[in-house]
């Protein structure tokens, strides 16, 4: 599926847009940013929940982590 966006950006973000890609292409510029928020996101999210582990759950975590 392909969503179509609208983003208005002020002067100094715009012009550091700009200057970040360099003459290359803007939309993929900001895919890739958006994809990398997604992701940190995705992770913080993750750790939150392991840290709730309590327990069998927990052991069970910790002994899975324990190989790496």
């Amino acid at each position: 599926m392909t969503v179509s966006i609208s983003v208005t950006l002020d002067d100094d973000l715009g012009d550091e847009l700009n200057a970040a890609v360099a003459g290359s292409n803007r939309s993929a510029m900001v895919a890739d940013a958006i994809r990398e928020y997604l992701d940190r996101r995705a992770v913080a999210a993750a750790a939150t929940w392991h840290a709730s582990l309590t327990g069998d759950d927990a052991a069970a975590f910790a002994d899975f982590n324990a190989a790496w």
